[in-house]
């Protein structure tokens, strides 16, 4: 079918151009880590498993919780040692050094503290969904520090997993927004606009030092109060649909995702959920394409890699699957 067959052709092309190792890349999976890092290093260890009413201890080592580290070694091991476990990967992970090494690794550490504290934000959720995604991509990642520049072409086999794993980081965070915002409309403080005014006098998380003074004199004004409500909807939205198109678009869509967490950061705290979610916007942000040195030409064979090798058979595989 020629529409098929287009299709093809247009994914064998952005496989071949695929490419992720770039410091966008990098910045956002640091600032994901430095979001879990910051929790276990400022947050005592027995402040995050204190017992729920009504739910089991934590952390609880059921199942396929069993696989977190905080289960690690059963009670012969005390909470400290797992707890620097963690800390030590993500620092690692944190500095950008040998991404392939630690993709596996950071996706563990993530993992362990979302299925294991007690009274997670949901930026734990978020964040090992993003590591898990970023497998892919990371094991694909041959550099010695992901600030660095590739010096060598990726396998084409690894371009399409990690092109892959990026689309469904952009669809999953996209998701994450457009859900979000489409949800508070059910709710009748977001429709009508008064949410913010009962956010920021709320008592666990209304606004904070020392901005709670100017905070709540602003929103003594329905019409400031209205703006911020409903503009934080608007924003979640232009997010979502700006991370799922071009990379123009993508970089805007993260410029909002910033402004938006930096102000609830400002006013409600928050830290560690906001920087999951802003690492997450930079990653998806990040520039998909392989920008070849000038010397580099393409024929009818195909585009030229870095290390001058033809890349016809980067996207022959996805042709072919496409295809059926």
């Amino acid at each position: 079918m020629p529409a098929v067959q287009s299709l093809a052709d247009r994914l064998a092309r952005r496989t071949a151009r695929h490419d992720l190792r770039s410091r966008w890349f990098g910045t956002g999976r640091t600032v994901m880590a430095l979001a879990q890092l910051s929790v276990l290093l400022f947050a005592p260890v027995k402040s995050l498993l204190i017992p729920v009413i009504g739910m089991a201890d934590y952390p609880s080592c059921d199942h396929v919780r069993a696989a977190s580290a905080l289960c690690l070694g059963g009670d012969a091991v005390g909470m400290e040692p797992r707890r620097w476990l963690l800390i030590v990967i993500l620092a690692v992970v944190a500095s950008g050094y040998r991404p392939r090494w630690t993709a596996i690794p950071h996706a563990w550490a993530t993992y362990s503290v979302a299925v294991s504290i007690a009274v997670p934000d949901g930026g734990e959720s978020v964040g090992m969904i993003m590591a898990l995604l970023m497998i892919p991509a990371g094991l694909a990642d041959d550099r010695t520090w992901h600030w660095q520049r590739p010096e060598r072409d990726a396998r084409p086999s690894w371009r399409t997993l990690s092109f892959v794993a990026f689309l469904a980081m952009r669809v999953q965070i996209a998701y994450l927004y457009l859900d979000s915002a489409i949800a508070k409309f059910g709710v009748a403080d977001w429709a009508n606009g008064t949410a913010e005014y009962y956010f920021l006098r709320d008592n666990m998380f209304g606004v904070a030092r020392p901005w709670d003074s100017f905070f709540l004199w602003l929103s003594k004004n329905a019409v400031i109060v209205v703006a911020l409500t409903w503009g934080a909807l608007v924003i979640e939205i232009a997010i979502g649909v700006c991370l799922l198109a071009s990379e123009r678009w993508r970089k805007a869509g993260m410029v909002m995702d910033i402004v938006l967490h930096g102000s609830i950061i400002l006013t409600m705290g928050l830290w560690s959920f906001a920087l999951v979610m802003i690492g997450s916007a930079i990653v998806c942000a990040s520039p998909d394409r392989r920008r070849p040195p000038e010397r580099d030409t393409g024929d009818a064979q195909g585009p030229v890699s870095e290390s001058g090798v033809h890349c016809a058979e980067c996207g022959a595989a996805v042709r072919a699957v496409a295809t059926v």
